[in-house]
């Protein structure tokens, strides 16, 4: 009896000492960072596209373990907050009919992106490859008189098939085959693809549709063989693109401390889905897990909430995975747009975004904005032997402490770079240094208590770069910072950088951006596309909307 009672109470003391183990909570380690990245970049969740079933599922994980940890919900008794976006359209109701035969959208045919909502009827003209080049010499409009007003049948193609394809690079790109195809009177443009080794157009339809003047349809399957078919068609058109209303979710958990400042610890949990425009893999769709961008951001916050669960603070911690970012800042941009948040509750915010690649040679950390505030350069950890720390005060731009700096906040933005799975199905959990990730915790956890000892922290307006971000461009930039999710008639300008192109023309943040050259401008695409026709060492005309007045500036590349 005393041996079976021995027995039992043995048995009781290691169920309680299991049971202390296991709500203990740990120190950062590997462990509980490989079972939350592997969820959230996990095949199964799809690349949580935001707007998609794929991010409910993401969601749904992070407010589970928001709530294990024991964070309080922030939005009221919400964890998460609701905003609204379009992106991506149905085209179904568009048509072609030639010679009386109906085609079908989809199965036949789909409109590119970029086209223009209208309907058409003309005749059809084969105009090759829609290519006028002198060097090598090369031109499809030589009966340029008969073309007017004609539906233009374009391959996509180049002249001699792939292997010409370096000569004619120049020439070969889309959209300067539709702009050739619009000076030439075209009322529409259908491409065919009769070249096996060039890729299709993209089938996106995304918020860039209507940035051409005329509609454009790439044929494909019935169609594109009855069109290779014939020489002469009487072709009547409908491209009717509508976007889609979408819902994606902010989500928020806390830790009171009973203060009236937070500082705010943010990643974002979207992705790229099965790939989309800003993809760079040409596969086809394709599930982009995101284990870098971003999983490893949001399961780095989520092991810092584990810490500081138990940590007397201060300042209240205010735990944030943004959706949209992906898209254009979106969620960060509609969570300060509400102004739940505000400069006047919040101390600082730190972002981490693409925290799970770092060079296990050189171990280090980019911690970017630390011009932001007066105080950043004297309290940030200085690095040792285990971790390189590399300061940079401006790259504010690139991810979400971006909407946090315009409110005029302090952030730091915390990054280990850019490298060849980036934004490509590649990006997965096998490749994550976790060991790195676990350095970038406890130092950001020292970062975290000293912050925690100041009294307040003064916002500095550190000089934006233009084109720092992690998407790098080159050729001539305005030095702004636009508004992605921007107004219907032009692009608003929420940031001009000081002696850049664009402040030296006069361009004053409020602005909204009409038109650049010959383009006009109607979102952040039509910007980019605008600003790719600009040369260095020239001037353009740029249209602004100021207080309900067009007003013409000259900007000097």
């Amino acid at each position: 009896m005393t041996k079976y009672f021995s027995f039992i109470l043995f048995v009781f003391v290691s169920l309680l000492m299991a049971c202390s183990s296991f709500k203990k909570i740990p120190q950062p380690k590997e462990d509980n960072l490989k079972i939350d990245l592997g969820v959230l970049a996990a095949d199964s969740l799809g690349g949580r596209e935001a707007g998609s079933i794929f991010e409910i599922k993401a969601r749904d994980f992070i407010v589970s373990e928001f709530k294990n940890i024991g964070l309080l919900p922030f939005f009221g008794n919400s964890f998460y907050q609701v905003f609204d976006f379009k992106d991506g359209a149905n085209f179904n109701s568009s048509s072609i009919t030639i010679n009386g035969k109906s085609f079908l959208p989809n199965s036949s045919f789909y409109p590119l992106s970029k086209s223009k909502n209208d309907s058409i009827s003309a005749k059809i003209v084969k105009v090759g490859y829609g290519i006028m080049s002198s060097k090598p010499s090369h031109n499809d409009y030589l009966n340029h008189a008969i073309l007017d007003g004609k539906i233009f049948i374009m391959e996509v193609s180049v002249p001699g098939g792939m292997a010409n394809y370096s000569s004619f690079s120049e020439y070969a790109d889309i959209d300067k085959k539709i702009e050739l195809a619009t000076k030439f009177g075209a009322k529409a443009v259908i491409f065919v693809n009769n070249d096996s080794s060039f890729n299709d157009p993209r089938k996106l339809i995304s918020n860039k549709n209507g940035k051409t003047s005329i509609p454009i349809i790439f044929a494909k399957d019935d169609l594109q063989t009855y069109l290779n078919s014939i020489d002469e068609a009487e072709v009547t058109l409908k491209v009717e693109i509508q976007k889609i209303d979408k819902q994606a979710y902010n989500i928020a958990g806390f830790i009171d401390n009973g203060s009236a400042k937070n500082i705010v610890i943010g990643a974002h949990y979207d992705h790229l889905g099965l790939g989309g425009e800003t993809s760079r893999c040409n596969c086809g769709p394709a599930i982009h897990n995101g284990a870098d961008d971003n999983a490893s951001g949001v399961a780095s916050i989520m092991e810092i909430a584990r810490e500081l669960k138990s940590k007397p603070l201060k300042y209240n911690i205010l735990f944030i995975a943004f959706s949209g970012e992906e898209k254009g800042l979106l969620g960060s941009s509609a969570l300060m747009n509400s102004k739940i948040l505000n400069k006047e509750n919040v101390l600082c915010m730190l972002n981490f975004d693409m925290v799970g690649r770092m060079d296990s040679l050189t171990n280090e950390l980019y911690i970017y904005g630390t011009a932001s505030a007066n105080e950043w350069d004297s309290i940030l950890p200085k690095g040792n032997s285990k971790l390189k720390i590399s300061k940079n005060p401006y790259g504010i731009a690139g991810s979400d402490q971006m909407s946090f700096y315009l409110d005029s906040i302090p952030v730091l933005f915390f990054f280990t770079g850019i490298h060849d799975d980036y934004h490509k199905p590649s990006d997965d959990a096998n490749k994550i240094n976790y060991d790195g990730l676990s350095k970038i915790i406890n130092y950001s956890l020292q970062l975290i208590n000293s912050i925690d000892s100041l009294k307040s922290i003064s916002f500095h307006a550190a000089n934006i770069k233009s084109g720092e971000s992690k998407n790098y461009r080159s050729g001539p930039t305005l030095g702004i910072v636009p508004d992605y999710g921007s107004a219907e008639d032009g692009l608003i300008v929420k940031a001009v950088v000081d002696d850049k192109p664009g402040s030296k023309a006069g361009i004053l943040k409020g602005d909204i951006i009409t038109k650049i050259g010959e383009k006009d401008v109607k979102d952040i695409y039509d910007y980019m596309d605008a600003l790719k026709e600009c040369k260095l060492d020239t001037k353009c005309n740029i249209l602004v909307k100021r207080n309900g007045k067009i007003m013409q500036l000259i900007v000097n590349f």
